[in-house]
């Protein structure tokens, strides 16, 4: 009888599979690692961590072994993996936080102990006037200020991107002509070595637009998508374009009786037209179209998603405020005789702050701050004081800061409000504009 050898083909197969095993346990036994951490803005609170881990952890174990310092409440959302640290409204936010992550994973395995540097706070982004024109500037964290690219004759609009990661700027000549530009710009506001944390370094200045153009409104949105409308000339209805944050093109045929603006959350974008305000999806999203009549136009945004300040106006010529919920009607906060000339909200609507100006007092503005029903909680006469044309009230909910530009004798200035007392800080920068640049 013949004596049969072993059979290669079994043994490259017992070893394959043994080496499968191998690797299989050594996977197991590998801890787990943390794979990506930014940060991102909180729509309920003022700031928030996305965390990305090798594999699903111990949501509680984080809970315990995890801590801000300083000491800042906060909640951790999510199951498993992707989590995020959320930190609790109601919290002020004065100078970069430490963040100690340490947990285990649901095999009980730990992971690496390391300690974070983050700074959520937006900066002050200014459109200053010096020799020549006008120039953007960006205020640093102690409080000098940081040209950012050259002297233009003019800089009719400008926009942060709502990631962070730049500004888009439309320059004008003086004569009526203007060009679209985009300036990157690399934030390192979350490091391991707080040595890291470093004011924002620019990159090339990039154009936007190949030729001229009579004028262009633009709008971002949390994504870092830009939407531009523009025209070449005054007979044209002009064009709109969708630049999403991973740089393609779109051109959008949309018409619109007036600017249009993209939702912070992404995805969808607010349409005025004659017979109202429209609700549209952008293209490659699910798709949807709500509207809104009346004659109304959007003030501002509030951070929870879906929710906005909007202006009515009446045919008596009074004025209103109103919240917008998603699924419920128009909450009205305000109704008066006065112009609304600015307004802002904390959260879902939970506070409002307003500016309204009456003629038949003098056009002196007055500051209102209002809850989520429209109860007036505190007031404040800004006598000596103008609102800036242009001029729009922005919130920072880390520092719990409005940011307004006002005008008095002296010229206009970037004025800090304090959210819960309505003080005025005055900035002694002299400036044409000011917004906030998101933290990124």
């Amino acid at each position: 009888m013949k004596r049969l050898g072993p059979n290669p083909v079994g043994l490259v197969l017992a070893a394959g599979i043994a080496l499968a095993l191998l690797q299989q346990q050594l996977l197991l036994r590998r801890p787990p690692r943390l794979l990506e951490l930014k940060s991102t803005t909180a729509s309920s609170g003022p700031a928030a961590l996305d965390l990305r881990f090798s594999r699903p952890m111990q949501r509680s174990s984080l809970e315990r072994g995890s801590a801000l310092a300083p000491q800042l409440k906060g909640t951790w959302l999510g199951e498993g993996n992707p989590l995020r640290l959320l930190l609790l409204p109601q919290q002020t936010i004065r100078g970069p936080l430490q963040l100690l992550l340490a947990g285990i994973d649901r095999r009980g395995l730990p992971l690496q102990r390391q300690r974070w540097h983050w700074d959520p706070r937006p900066r002050l982004l200014a459109v200053v006037p010096v020799t020549g024109g006008e120039q953007l500037q960006l205020q640093q964290r102690d409080g000098r200020w940081q040209a950012l690219g050259p002297v233009w004759p003019q800089l009719a609009e400008v926009r942060p991107l709502g990631d962070g990661s730049g500004v888009a700027l439309l320059s004008g000549d003086g004569k009526g002509a203007h060009k679209l530009w985009l300036l990157p710009m690399e934030q390192q506001n979350l490091v391991r070595e707080p040595s890291s944390l470093r004011n924002p370094i620019t990159g090339k200045l990039t154009p936007l637009s190949d030729q001229p153009l009579l004028f262009a409104h633009l709008s971002s949105n949390r994504r870092g998508d830009l939407l531009v409308q523009a025209s070449t000339t005054a007979l044209e209805p002009g064009q709109t374009l969708l630049i999403s944050s991973s740089g393609k093109r779109r051109r959008l045929d949309q018409a619109a009786s007036g600017p249009i603006q993209l939702l912070p959350e992404g995805g969808t974008m607010v349409v005025p037209e004659l017979e109202g305000l429209t609700l549209h999806s952008l293209p490659g999203e699910p798709g949807r179209s709500q509207v809104l009549p009346g004659s109304r136009e959007l003030s501002s945004f509030c951070p929870v998603s879906g929710r906005a300040l909007l202006v009515r106006h009446w045919p008596d010529y009074r004025r209103s405020l109103e919240l917008v919920e998603p699924g419920q009607p128009p909450r009205q906060l305000w109704i008066g005789s006065e112009a609304v000339l600015a307004s802002a909200c904390d959260r879902g609507g939970e506070r409002v702050w307003l500016v309204i100006s009456d003629w038949r007092q003098g056009a002196q503005p007055q500051l209102l701050a209002l809850d989520r029903r429209g109860r007036l909680q505190r007031q404040r006469s800004l006598a000596g004081w103008e609102v800036e044309p242009g001029s729009a009230m922005a919130f920072d909910p880390t520092r719990q800061l409005l940011l307004l530009t006002l005008r008095n004798r002296d010229g206009a200035r970037p004025v800090l409000i304090d959210g819960h007392s309505l003080g005025l800080q005055p900035q002694a920068k002299s400036v044409r504009l000011a917004l906030w640049l998101p933290a990124g």
